[in-house]
């Protein structure tokens, strides 16, 4: 259901893409009355009639309201969250191989947790010892690749 709220969103808006294209663009033939009382029928694309302002006012409404609905998607977050996580690898790609055993482990684990992880979560998922993961943390807090933060019992991870 959510993928047929974003095909329609789409197609809304290709469709009015095109009526506000083809509504500035196609000359329309615009029947003048001069002061004289001569008539005079010209074709241009400069003069609208109250039927094109009224057809560019609702295609642009369309354009604006579904791109914000797809701007604000959830869909579109999740699609978003797996780019900006490719980002953060692609980042800190170069690091990794510097780093020795331990901190390499925990600083995987923490770009595979989109950036930001519990030290008492790191420490379940890497299966070691609380010291050790103090010592791999503060390591890698000296080279400013990571950031601790005071989170009640435990500190909060943030890749920098």
């Amino acid at each position: 259901m959510k993928q047929f709220k974003v095909i329609i969103s789409i197609v809304i808006l290709v469709v009015s893409l095109f009526l506000v294209i083809n509504q500035l663009f196609t000359p329309q033939p615009i029947q003048i009355i001069l002061e004289t009382g001569q008539e005079v029928v010209t074709q241009t694309s400069e003069y609208f009639s109250i039927f094109q302002v009224l057809t560019l006012i609702v295609a642009s409404f369309l354009i604006g309201s579904t791109v914000i609905y797809l701007y604000f998607k959830s869909d579109t977050d999740e699609f978003l969250k797996s780019i900006s996580q490719k980002k953060i690898e692609n980042k800190y790609e170069m690091v990794i191989p510097l780093l020795r055993g331990d901190e390499k482990r925990v600083f995987q684990e923490i770009i595979d947790a989109k950036g930001e992880m519990l030290q008492n979560a790191l420490v379940l998922k890497t299966s070691m010892t609380k010291v050790k993961m103090t010592r791999a943390l503060a390591s890698l807090e000296n080279k400013n690749l990571i950031l601790k933060e005071r989170h009640g019992l435990t500190n909060r991870i943030k890749l920098k």
